[in-house]
């Protein structure tokens, strides 16, 4: 099952799945968006407020299912992350989106939508840059490359800079985003076959100790073993408490992953730092640690 790609013209839909967005910021997104061609639908949703979250769970799964059933409307880009994206999983029609294909664009905590979503329906999304970022100048090359995919074009993603801590050449479907939201998927019905994927994992603001656990716990639920490569991107503002943890995150990608023979890199160009390279969650890919770059099969 495909979503249509986007081309000139095409309306693009904005609503709010996690924490509260500020107007100013999806207003000068929606120019930036408008003056390269396409139409941007902001829902009335995107600017409501309860407490930190972005409105009810009921209005955010309401706002993306109503996107979602428009014809008019191409593609949804989340208008921020934040938290409590995954309160929307459970009362999401899934059937009914795959009469109607769309793709979903965002990261952070949209990784709880993206993964979501492929699990129950097939449907690919895109792990790249939410709108209220697209009018910043430090995200222009990003944003051009998540357009380009949405639009079918960009075949290849370089990972020039990352670590390689293992070589090698794999295939597989890429599922995976921001680790503390994605360790949360196993053992529900919201987490994609893990077995031959090409998982890719980031984060940022916590401390060394809590990311440990949280690699320990997919460890402990199988997810490691029978991946097809294992990619780590950008962990920024690591944090310590006043006893030094000790380990480095690369002692503990290490570790977790230890008698694996599948690629493996890190500090490859995606997270919540000045890069955010945008990827497919939910189709294949073939991933070249000689080439250092990620070929898919851009026809979502």
């Amino acid at each position: 099952m495909q979503a249509p790609l986007l081309v000139p013209g095409d309306t693009i839909g904005v609503m709010a799945p996690s924490s509260y967005v500020e107007r100013d910021d999806i207003e000068k997104s929606k120019a930036v968006i408008e003056n390269l061609g396409f139409k941007v639908f902001v829902h009335p949703q995107t600017f409501e407020r309860d407490r930190q979250s972005a409105g009810t769970a009921l209005q955010k799964t309401l706002a993306l299912q109503g996107l979602w059933q428009r014809p008019d409307i191409k593609a949804i880009w989340a208008a921020g992350g934040g938290n409590r994206a995954l309160h929307l999983l459970d009362s999401i029609n899934f059937e009914a989106m795959k009469r109607t294909p769309k793709i979903l664009v965002g990261f952070s905590d949209v990784t709880a939508l993206l993964n979501g979503i492929y699990a129950h329906t097939g449907l690919a999304g895109i792990h790249g840059p939410v709108f209220k970022h697209i009018h910043e100048e430090a995200r222009q090359r990003d944003v051009t490359a998540t357009l380009a995919l949405l639009q079918g074009n960009g075949g290849s993603v370089s990972l020039a800079g990352a670590k390689v801590l293992r070589a090698g050449t794999a295939k597989g479907t890429m599922i995976g985003g921001n680790l503390s939201v994605f360790m949360h998927l196993p053992g529900t019905a919201h987490m994609p076959d893990p077995k031959g994927a090409i998982l890719f994992l980031e984060d940022a603001s916590d401390h060394l100790s809590r990311f440990d656990r949280m690699f320990w716990h997919l460890h402990a639920q199988g997810i490691f073993k029978d991946l097809a490569a294992l990619v780590i991107g950008t962990f920024t503002d690591l944090q310590e408490g006043k006893r030094p943890f000790g380990f480095t995150l690369e002692e503990i990608i290490r570790e977790y992953t230890e008698g694996y023979k599948y690629p493996l890199l890190m500090d490859a160009p995606f997270g919540h730092g000045d890069n955010l390279r945008p990827f497919y969650v939910g189709r294949e890919a073939v991933l070249e640690t000689d080439a250092m770059n990620l070929k898919f099969n851009n026809r979502i």
